[in-house]
Formats: C-alpha cells, sequence, structure tokens
C-alpha cells in the first residue's frame, strides 16, 4: 500500500516530466502528481507574485488528489507551493522547498524596487530566458545544441533526456520549444517580492533543501524564513539546479528530510 501522494512542481522553463529519475526513487512508496507546466493554463494568467501560479497548482490538486498531499516544488515549484500551501494548508501534509528563489524584509522592498523600476531583470535570468534559442532542424541538432549548453552540462543524462523529450515538441519542419518563452520571461519578471507578508506560521511540517554551491538563494532569507515557520534547512550536492545535476542524490536527502518531518 503507498504511503500517500507527493504532488511536484517543477522549476521555470523546465517541464514536470524532466524530474522523472529524481520521482523514480518514490514510485514504489507514494502516488506521484506533477503539473506538465505551470503558467499555461489561460484561466490562471502569469501576475505578480505568483498568486495565479499557486492557484492553479491549488486546482490541479484538487482534480488529482483526494488526500492531503506532500508539496514538493523546486525553484518557481517550491514559492508557488508555499504560498498554496499557506492559502490551502487542508490540501497538505508537508512540503519541500528545493533551492526557494525569493526576498523577505529590507530585501524583499529592494527587489520589488527594482521591480517598479524595470531594472530587475539585470538580477533575474529573465533576460537571458527571452534570447533562448526556440527551433531545430532535427534531432542531431537538438541534442548537439543541449549537450553543449553551459546550462544543461551537468544535467544526468536521464534528466536531459527527458527534457528533450518532454519539453520540445515536433513541426514540420523541425521542433521547437514546448514551454512559451515569453510566459518564461514573465514568471521571471513577477517573482515575489512578498512572501513576508506570509508571517502567521505554517502549520503544516516544511523543510527547505538548497543546493551547496546554489547562487540563486539567499541565505539571511532562508534562515529568517525557516525560523518563522519552524522548518527544516539542510543542504544537497550541487548547484541551483541540482534536482535535475544529482537526482540520486537529492532523492535521498528528500527521503531523509520526508522521515524528519513525517515521524
Amino acid at each position: 500500500m503507498k504511503k500517500g501522494i507527493i504532488n511536484f512542481a517543477h522549476a521555470n522553463g523546465f517541464p514536470g516530466e524532466a524530474y522523472n529519475r529524481v520521482l523514480s526513487h518514490f514510485e514504489n512508496e507514494y502516488r506521484i502528481i506533477k503539473i506538465h507546466k505551470l503558467g499555461h493554463n489561460p484561466s490562471f494568467p502569469v501576475n505578480d507574485n505568483w498568486t495565479n501560479l499557486a492557484d492553479e497548482l491549488t486546482e490541479f490538486i484538487k482534480k488529482n488528489s483526494d488526500s492531503p498531499v506532500i508539496g514538493i516544488g523546486h525553484s518557481l515549484g517550491s514559492l508557488v507551493t508555499f504560498i498554496a500551501a499557506y492559502k490551502n494548508p487542508e490540501l497538505f501534509k508537508a512540503i519541500i522547498m528545493l533551492d526557494p528563489p525569493f526576498f523577505i524584509g529590507i530585501y524583499g522592498v529592494i527587489f520589488h524596487l527594482l521591480k517598479i523600476t524595470g531594472i530587475a531583470d539585470r538580477f533575474t535570468p529573465a533576460n537571458q530566458s527571452s534570447k533562448r534559442k526556440r527551433y531545430w532542424d532535427n534531432m542531431d541538432e537538438v541534442i548537439s545544441y543541449f549537450t553543449n549548453k553551459a546550462l544543461f552540462a551537468g544535467f544526468h543524462p536521464d534528466t536531459l533526456r527527458d527534457y528533450i523529450k518532454y519539453g520540445l515538441r515536433q513541426i514540420q519542419n523541425g521542433y521547437e520549444l514546448d514551454y512559451d518563452v515569453d510566459t518564461e520571461v514573465k514568471i521571471f519578471q513577477t517573482m515575489p517580492h512578498n512572501i513576508g507578508k506570509y508571517k502567521k506560521p505554517l502549520n503544516i511540517p516544511g523543510a527547505i533543501i538548497y543546493g551547496e554551491n546554489s547562487h540563486a538563494v539567499h541565505m539571511p532569507t532562508l534562515k529568517s524564513f525557516t525560523k518563522r515557520h519552524s522548518f527544516r534547512l539542510c543542504t544537497s550536492p550541487g548547484g541551483h539546479l541540482f534536482p535535475l545535476e544529482k537526482p540520486d542524490e537529492t532523492a535521498e536527502t528528500i527521503k531523509r528530510e520526508l522521515k524528519a518531518l513525517l515521524n
């Protein structure tokens, strides 16, 4: 008998299926549900601070689970999971946030000002994402492109394979990204500056796992946040994309945290 349900929410620009390798470690014990790509449902357009994306995730959970889930999310998915759990705690048994990129306190105020003045794109991947290659003539070109791209250089082979399989679609003259680039850019441009407003402690067991070499997390924020919500805090090998780079090690870290949270 399964222990329960894990709902997984992906990082921006990566389909949920790109995490198949890390999630495969939980299939014997849990039923796994995961949204394919956040932000592409016209009923939940991307908005500032990602509250619509949290509502999109909430609807997905309600449709696909009849009991509280363990919510696990990476980057974008981690913050969307937290917001969804804060607004609908009855839907969650526990949450684990993987390398959440956010600021609270004075840092959140500064980030908000950067967004208002239009400077924030310099400090997020928005500019880089807007220049993404979107079309390829054939699969050989696809494989060559991604295997030589710095962002994907550290990916586990299974992860890269699944990213290509589920992140692209075949068209008449080749292949194109299945993930809308304009949506990806808008998601980066609307990163939350107001997580600090969620002041009442979340009454759900939780943990944050961050990459030991990640440059995306802000440690003063993580320490303040975990103290406020009584979350656990630990590291896992790799950078910001550690669940995709080192899925097996990530799974072991998640299992250890789940054991501590649920026992």
